[in-house]
């Protein structure tokens, strides 16, 4: 039975229901493939009078405490971090001086996690009876795991309670760095006399698969009295139907929707607030939306009037800005990232690699870790019907040479789309970072309308898939068979489609062999496989189960070319699905069997 704690179907077009994340394991730090970039619209100014700063190069403006089972805060540098390469090292203002630190990292390696809750207090309490609302402003460093918290709290009596608690990095998906390294945020104080502020990092989970986390690191914190004019980037969203493309064929143009949420966090409500989206290679579209007034503090959500349409074949890039009757006091929480991507002929990719085919590899996925078996990929949309002739990837730096790749596609209740397995790949002494396209013998039909899941397996544990750039939740997978569970990924697997219709192996005159399904399928003692050689080989075969264990292999030694056939003995097999691997010379083929008795 097909356990899934991802999806029981779907919620919308590219969206599935999941209880679980699919990091069972924290991965090593990955490079980033995307530049932010800022729309500041006028100089850098002050926000707001400075009340109190700290840069932690005096420990005694701070209390260090908690009540959690596992870890403290420090204050250090750079050299005491325990494991920098999962995460960056902070790079504030004044990172040299010390800053402030909880790592969780090493527990989870450990594989001993418990809960943990611990906070770093202000000292000494601060007057702000003269002030209702504060801007709390700090430099900071966050990579997600799965159940971390990072929250920024205030007292209003001296720290006997706390009113407010915000937690700083709310939706940042797993095994994702925060991209915001400067935090602004406004609280309430109510015009107290003994205000404080505290970091606390709070993890409840005690499962050493799930819980604990990497790091938090902050410095230079600030409190000051409110900007006049703040609007603050809350969420950009960009794509088609929710999803987001960086390779799209020209048969799966769809048009691109554009929006972002904002929040003045200035003083002043703010009129003439209007999102822009412009298209900077080609330059023939601009769009922005209505403008709208955000009074302080307020939030609202902003969609650009026309959606962009690629024209065809060529590179694209969207950038974005949001513009106000007044210059922004604090331009850099208005970072927006340009959204970026190609229009081909035949490949249609989720992932940002750019260098896929050069072999680097920007991050990747693995079973050697636990170890276990593991299939990913992505989820895809489909605008026009189209002939999937075959499923590219790009390998990680852990292999097992020897082994067999395959691609699958699956419908979106994750059932195999009949002949949805693609021929497939022998991996190779030094095949690390190698981009491959894996073929089908018979192209696959794709619907309009339909969305579809396309992923790369493999039957040993020794296997890695490349990744590059990030998934929102619930649109990328991984599948454990020992668990028989899917679970979502926020990395991009580098698994793609091919649409190149040269792929199809039945119009692939230089393949040497063709195999029919096993007959009969399914069966309880024996089953007959035929295959024709263009020219002589030599031919053998194995048949596997599900965990790629051999069950049964043979050497049918040099064959004649021709018609031929081999008769299987499965009367010690158990039932289940199996999977016969015939070569011939360089070709390899594969047919799924069923054992049934």
């Amino acid at each position: 039975m097909k356990k899934i704690y991802v999806m029981a179907a779907f919620l919308g077009a590219t969206s599935f229901a999941f209880n679980q994340v699919a990091q069972k394991a924290p991965s090593h730090l990955t490079l980033n493939t995307e530049k932010a970039i800022s729309e500041n619209n006028g100089a850098v100014k002050a926000p707001g009078v400075p009340i109190w700063s700290s840069d932690f190069s005096t420990a005694s403006d701070w209390a260090i405490n908690g009540n959690g089972n596992q870890g403290t805060w420090q204050i250090g540098v750079a050299a005491a971090l325990p494991n920098p390469n999962y995460y960056s090292t902070i790079t504030s203002t004044t990172a040299a001086n010390g800053f402030a630190f909880f790592e969780g990292m090493q527990y989870l390696l450990a594989g001993t996690v418990d809960s943990q809750n611990a906070w770093i207090t202000m000292a000494n309490s601060i007057d702000c009876s003269a002030h209702d609302i504060v801007t709390f402003k700090f430099e900071q460093e966050y990579r997600a795991f799965n159940y971390d918290k990072t929250y920024v709290e205030v007292s209003l009596d001296g720290g006997n309670t706390w009113v407010q608690t915000v937690d700083v990095n709310l939706g940042i998906t797993v095994n994702s760095s925060s991209p915001n390294k400067v935090v602004y945020q406004n609280f309430n104080v109510n015009n107290s006399p003994t205000v404080k502020f505290r970091f606390r990092w709070e993890n409840t989970s005690n499962d050493p698969l799930y819980g604990s986390g990497y790091a938090w690191q902050v410095d230079d914190v600030q409190i000051s009295t409110l900007a006049d004019h703040d609007i603050a980037l809350n969420n950009l969203y960009y794509g088609s139907l929710g999803l987001f493309y960086h390779q799209i064929p020209v048969a799966q143009i769809a048009p691109i929707e554009s929006s972002a949420t904002f929040t003045n966090k200035g003083s002043v409500d703010q009129t003439n607030v209007v999102f822009t989206a412009n298209e900077t290679v080609v330059g023939a579209y601009t769009s922005s939306s209505a403008p709208a007034t955000i009074v302080s503090q307020a939030s609202d959500s902003l969609v650009v009037a026309n959606n962009f349409t690629p024209s065809g074949a060529g590179n694209y890039k969207l950038e974005y800005a949001v513009t106000f009757n007044n210059v922004d006091d604090v331009p850099s929480n208005n970072v927006f990232k340009s959204y970026k991507f190609n229009v081909g002929q035949h490949i249609y990719a989720r992932d940002t690699s750019t260098q896929a085919a050069a072999g680097t590899v920007y991050g990747q996925m693995s079973g050697s870790n636990t170890p276990e078996l593991i299939e990913a990929g992505n989820v895809y949309d489909i605008y026009t019907n189209a002939n999937l002739t075959g499923i590219s990837f790009q390998l990680g730096n852990v292999i097992e040479v020897g082994s067999l790749v395959y691609g699958v596609i699956y419908d979106n209740n994750i059932d195999a789309i009949p002949n949805g397995e693609t021929k497939p790949y022998e991996v190779k002494a030094g095949d690390e970072g190698k981009y491959i396209t894996l073929a089908y013998e018979t192209p696959v039909n794709l619907s309009a309308g339909q969305t579809y899941i396309v992923t790369v397996k493999c039957f040993e544990t020794n296997f890695s898939i490349a990744t590059g750039g990030r998934s929102a939740a619930q649109t990328s997978f991984v599948y454990y068979p020992a668990e028989d569970t899917w679970y979502y990924t926020t990395s991009t697997p580098v698994v793609r489609m091919n649409f190149d219709p040269s792929l199809s192996l039945e119009n692939n005159e230089l393949s040497n062999l063709n195999v029919s399904q096993n007959f009969p399928n399914p069966f309880a003692n024996e089953t007959t496989i035929e295959f024709n050689l263009k020219e002589a080989a030599a031919v053998s075969y194995k048949v596997v189960d599900l965990t790629g264990k051999v069950i049964a292999e043979a050497s049918e030694g040099k064959t004649m070319a021709g018609d031929h056939s081999i008769t299987i003995d499965g009367t010690s097999f158990a039932n289940g699905v199996y999977y016969l691997n015939l070569t011939a010379g360089e070709s390899t083929v594969t047919r799924k069997m069923i054992v049934n008795k």
